[in-house]
């Protein structure tokens, strides 16, 4: 942190903004989010008379205070205009935190409309939280996000209200919302704060809440406005066995009488689902074309959506059971949230069909023929006790290899149906690129290795992980499916880039570590060279590690409390090559 604070508003601004970054990185990262979240704090002057009107932390960043002069102007015409500008409450005290409110939302969005503007490359989206007084500022809290890696992950086009509640777009904007709630909070306080404490430690907690919050918002919203004990009941009935087994089973979550649902068998009376064993029982009867029906708070019936619905509309949802202790949300075909015993994170993509065929295109060249792959994958996908599939550039060898464990047969392409059949035996299928199976009930074997496998996952990955360790590089893919669906690919190859936004990135932390350094600008930097360690080359290292130097050294110089930050040396990834960048255009 440094020593004297210009735009000052309390002593330990600098640290409360760091440790509002560092929440909010460990938060997201959890959830499986990597957007790279930047916090900010800006304050309003409303008392005193000191040189800043309006003062941002860090004031060394990218947004000064000149660039949000004509925020509070925008936030009184965006008041005036308000559809909601002239409802009346009839108790004065209600109508006074109405109007508060609604203020504060106005200044709210003119901040985040300011600091989207003056962002001149539009890389990042910022969220911007409710205020808290500290000494003579109004301060708001904000986290901005890089905008290109944020639509990736899955989230809903809009946001809906019933009764003045509103939807969360996504699992993602739960969790900066909640995280921004706590800033506030602490903001508020009557000593001024000086961080969010163990932010690390708050992380599991905050988005334990922010799931919570999600789910429970949409089903006020979409189905019974009574419906806040929705998660809990989903987390009971995952976790109860029935008659000894796990159980599956899907539910359509909408509001009774939802135009698009068809019931086909309506119950006399409706099972509450905080009676976890009925709801348990009920969750047993659904299939692949017929649906527990419930509205947050009871199941009425069972039956399915109607091919009419419309994906825009997003007003039902599907919460799918998938193992002991572990269930879904979805919306048609956008996974939202998935908890594994209270635990939330967003579903991993079972595999995008692109990430497939460029690893079959990159392990087997011309020789693959990968949409014939896909479909054997995605016919693999449908198996609800989980298989594997061993493609193998000499298939036929490896079968002779592995008998007398495997079965080989007379190769030839499997359709889903034979596929189904082969796999309710135990073991792998044996399949060559063109996608031909020459064996079924493949025993893989190969040796542990220190460093490889996942003691949290099952015998199947880890014979996979062994597998594919002792074959030669490039001789094979496995496709692991699990119980719930979801598809592991060995290798997990790094993505391609383009070996020009590396050399890019390189040289602009070479740039922010020369003159006179601004110490925010060289972490973002840094922190970007750090996302594509694994692309460097051995003169890129060199490069990069004087880079980091240079920076620390100029810390010390700065006279700043924190002399030195320290920085790991990066060094050449073995196993890069040629393959991983992209053409240049």
């Amino acid at each position: 942190m440094r020593d004297t604070i210009q735009q000052f508003m309390w002593g330990f601004q600098p640290h409360f903004r760091s440790s509002l970054t560092f929440l909010a990185k460990h938060a997201l990262s959890s959830i499986g989010v990597e957007v790279a979240p930047e916090a900010y704090l800006v304050g309003f002057r409303e008392a005193g008379n000191g040189p800043w009107p309006i003062c941002v932390e860090p004031e060394t960043g990218p947004y000064s205070p000149d660039l949000l002069g004509d925020v509070l102007q925008n936030a009184d015409q965006l008041y005036e205009v308000h559809p909601d500008r002239n409802v009346l409450h009839t108790h004065p005290d209600v109508h006074e935190r109405f109007v508060r409110g609604l203020v504060e939302s106005c200044r709210m969005k003119a901040l985040s409309s300011a600091l989207g503007n003056s962002d001149t490359e539009s890389e990042r989206t910022f969220f911007v939280g409710y205020p808290g007084h500290v000494g003579d500022y109004r301060v708001y809290p904000v986290i901005s996000v890089l905008r290109s890696r944020w639509g990736l992950y899955p989230q809903l086009d809009k946001e809906q209200s019933f009764s003045r509640i509103s939807t969360r777009p996504s699992l993602q904007s739960a969790v900066l919302w909640e995280i921004l709630d706590l800033a506030t909070s602490a903001l508020g306080r009557a000593q001024p704060p000086q961080s969010l404490g163990r932010a690390g430690d708050n992380s599991a907690d905050v988005v334990r809440h922010a799931a919570h919050d999600f789910v429970n918002r949409l089903v006020t919203v979409h189905g019974d406005w009574m419906g806040g004990g929705f998660p809990e009941a989903m987390e009971a009935v995952a976790a109860q066995p029935y008659e000894g087994r796990t159980g599956i089973g899907t539910i359509v979550l909408a509001k009774e009488g939802h135009p698009q649902v068809i019931t086909d068998i309506r119950f006399s009376n409706p099972i509450v689902l905080r009676e976890t064993r009925s709801f348990r029982k009920a969750l047993e009867m659904t299939g692949v074309n017929l649906h527990l029906l419930s509205d947050g708070i009871k199941a009425y019936g069972l039956g399915r959506v109607s091919d009419g619905y419309k994906k825009e509309a997003e007003n039902l949802y599907s919460v799918k059971v998938v193992g002991r202790g572990s269930w879904e949300l979805s919306h048609v075909d956008s996974h939202l949230l998935r908890l594994d015993y209270g635990m939330a994170k967003l579903p991993q993509e079972r595999i995008s069909e692109e990430k497939f065929f460029d690893t079959v295109e990159r392990v087997f060249h011309e020789d693959g023929d990968a949409r014939a792959l896909w479909e054997l994958t995605l016919a693999a996908a449908e198996q609800q006790h989980g298989t594997m599939l061993v493609i193998h550039r000499e298939a036929e060898l490896e079968a002779k290899r592995l008998a007398p464990q495997a079965l080989a047969i007379e190769p030839r392409p499997l359709e889903s149906e034979a596929l189904a059949s082969l796999t309710a035996i135990d073991g792998a299928i044996l399949v060559a690129p063109n996608g031909h199976c020459h064996a079924v009930g493949v025993i893989l074997d190969g040796t542990a290795v220190t460093g490889t496998g996942d003691a949290a996952r099952g015998a199947r990955y880890n014979s996979a992980v062994r597998y594919h360790h002792a074959m030669p590089e490039g001789s094979c893919i496995i496709v692991i499916v699990s119980e719930d669906g979801m598809i592991n690919l060995l290798p997990s190859l790094a993505r391609r880039v383009k070996l020009s936004a590396v050399e890019h990135a390189v040289r602009s932390l070479e740039e922010a570590s020369e003159g006179d350094v601004e110490f925010e600008k060289a972490s973002r930097h840094d922190r970007h060279v750090a996302a594509l360690a694994f692309y460097l080359s051995g003169e890129q290292c060199n490069r990069v590690n004087a880079a980091r130097e240079r920076i620390e050294e100029a810390r010390e110089r700065s006279g700043s409390a924190i002399t030195r930050v320290g920085y790991d040396l990066v060094k050449p990834n073995p196993k890069m090559n040629d393959s991983y960048f992209l053409p240049e255009e």
